[in-house]
């Protein structure tokens, strides 16, 4: 009778052991994919700070007058692009 409490116990405890650790796995994912958002949304304001930053340094040494292409500038712009990518999570 003692013997069958014990595994009833043992049971009990190894059931409650796998609910903790699927409740860290959850957790786990869960900040992953927290970190991955504030990643995403930290390159994204990087990004839009330096193309800010160059848009007004295009525009000071472009003056008023229009000299150079649209072409151009979407050029430099996706050079921009290219620059901030290794922030990017692989």
């Amino acid at each position: 009778m003692e013997l069958a409490k014990c595994k009833i116990d043992i049971m009990s405890l190894n059931s409650q052991l796998l609910d903790a650790i699927q409740q860290k796995l959850n957790l786990s994912q869960q900040l992953e994919a927290w970190q991955d958002d504030m990643h995403r949304v930290i390159d994204q304001q990087l990004m839009d700070k330096h193309q800010d930053e160059w848009r007004s340094v295009h525009a000071a040494l472009s003056g008023s007058s229009r000299s150079q292409s649209p072409r151009r500038a979407r050029r430099v712009s996706e050079r921009d692009k290219r620059l901030f990518s290794f922030f990017k999570k692989n």
